[in-house]
């Protein structure tokens, strides 16, 4: 009975010491299932990757600053413009058991570039020209041409999977049943309810993770406040900033917040009325950006001036915004022929539909008529991306959604909304796409930044998409939640919920 007694009170001096933790996290970051959870699915939707990079680990990770450390590789080195050598963290294995080497890495990559397997980060990868084995632990890897990006690839799509698992169980088990050498391991995926994800006890960092789990819930967006209140969850991970004195005011929860690498992208297709520079700039002179941050994000931004945003690497802050002019704009639409006004279509995700709506509103003061669709994330990257990737071209002249950058670099949404191979991208520039080509190909690092910023002022200049705002980023939870933090790139990924306590 003594014994007992004294159990309890261990016990209760724990919890009060805070050293005992709830097993489970529940993190509400979906309002709708993803696409997939591999790096070898075909599908690409970057809110995969917040459960991705909790299985899966990269050679190289980013921390909350946007700073590259190390992670599957140990240290890393250019070795002339197209080639980098790697030093592999020893004794590490997958979930399964199997050990990771440098043949991991080297069937990762080759796959992934490789047409047969259709894998949707292959754009991302593709200046991978092949992945020689020195030793067990020592790689290199050779590259189609320089490449300024090619270390800010590897952070998050670049997670490494086991080659001996999928040789044996195939391809298309591992995309439903994921093995990696993450602080995570896949338990369940429940498809419109939730992912479950369990503690990888033989982690290769100490300490990490505490949680015993980690559970992504499949929830409505419009019911995530509710979902947190009725202890469903314990993380929101996207507040609408109007919401944080409700959070705020009752005692159980708290909110942090960011200004993070994270826009309201409104893409451009230069076909129709969009295909002449004057009605581009007239369409970014008729939007009131202050409103934008007013009715989105509750007065929590900046206004963008181009693609780049602040502390983005590349970004050219020597630019000057768009002002807010209608009357800017109708001299701007009378120079291109269209004072009596024109029709676009457009489609957004439910995530950005308030400043959705006011850009509709302001257009149409000018005498542009926008007819608005409004859908879940996986339903836009279906019919956008999906499409595209499928040759069924989305048929509409903007495609508007909230996307972060999650490897730092303006190089990554240059790529992703701008050039024309791009399957997010609705633009067709060759004149862009040659720029970017001469910022990318850039092994010296001063040399790719200087060249990224030439890049910004052409995107700023063509008014290649309607610029709005960079946001603060919010996350609601309860008080006895503690994370590290939220990560500059704007990201969910595996720092966040792996180093939570």
């Amino acid at each position: 009975m003594k014994k007992n007694i004294l159990l309890v009170l261990i016990s209760l001096l724990l919890i009060g010491s805070g050293q005992v933790i709830a097993k489970s996290l529940r993190v509400v970051n979906f309002g709708a299932d993803i696409p997939g959870i591999t790096s070898l699915d075909q599908s690409f939707d970057p809110d995969s990757y917040s459960v991705i990079t909790q299985i899966f680990d990269s050679l190289i990770h980013i921390d909350l600053e946007g700073k590259l450390i190390p992670g599957l590789a140990t240290s890393w080195e250019l070795v002339d413009d197209q080639a980098y050598e790697f030093e592999l963290r020893e004794n590490v294995k997958f979930h399964n058991g199997e050990p990771f080497t440098g043949e991991c890495v080297k069937y990762t990559y080759e796959a992934v570039v490789n047409p047969e397997t259709k894998a949707g980060n292959a754009w991302i990868l593709n200046s991978i020209k092949n992945v020689e084995v020195l030793s067990k632990y020592r790689i290199r890897i050779n590259l189609n041409h320089p490449d300024g990006m090619f270390l800010y690839r590897l952070s998050m799509f670049g997670s490494i999977v086991p080659v001996k698992y999928i040789q044996e169980k195939g391809l298309a088990n591992f995309l439903k049943s994921p093995v990696g050498t993450g602080p995570f391991k896949f338990v369940n995926w429940e498809k419109g309810k939730e992912i479950v994800l369990k503690k990888n006890p033989d982690y290769w960092q100490n300490g990490i993770p505490v949680y015993e789990e980690l559970i992504f819930k499949i929830i409505p967006e419009e019911n995530w406040v509710s979902a947190l209140k009725n202890d469903q969850v314990d993380v929101i991970t996207n507040l609408h900033p109007e919401l944080m004195r409700e959070i705020n005011d009752d005692g159980r929860f708290k909110t942090v917040q960011k200004l993070v690498l994270q826009g309201y992208w409104v893409m451009l297709k230069n076909q129709g009325p969009l295909a002449d520079i004057n009605v581009r700039k007239a369409l970014n002179h008729a939007v009131d950006k202050n409103k934008l941050i007013k009715v989105q994000n509750g007065n929590l931004g900046i206004p963008m001036v181009s693609l780049g945003m602040m502390d983005e690497i590349g970004s050219n802050r020597s630019l000057k915004p768009y002002g807010y002019s209608p009357v800017i704009s109708e001299v701007l639409l009378e120079k291109a022929g269209q004072k009596d006004g024109f029709k676009l279509k457009a489609i957004t995700v439910k995530q950005a539909e308030k400043l959705s709506i006011s850009i509709k509103e302001d257009l149409k003061k000018i005498g542009v008529d926008l007819e608005l669709e409004v859908v879940s994330r996986p339903e836009w990257a279906k019919r956008v991306i999906g499409g595209k990737m499928a040759n069924q071209m989305y048929d509409g002249d903007m495609a508007i959604n909230l996307v972060d950058n999650p490897i730092v670099n303006l190089a990554f949404h240059a790529g992703l909304f701008l050039a024309s191979g791009s399957p997010w991208s609705l633009m067709n520039d060759p004149v862009f796409d040659e720029k970017f080509q001469q910022a990318l190909f850039q092994a010296e690092h001063k040399s790719h930044l200087v060249a990224l910023g030439q890049l910004d002022e052409y995107i700023h200049d063509q008014a290649m998409m309607l610029f709005t705002f960079q946001p603060q980023r919010v996350f609601a939870m309860k008080k006895d939640v503690m994370l590290p933090g939220i990560g500059l790139n704007g990201h969910v990924d595996y720092y966040v919920f792996s180093h939570a306590r």
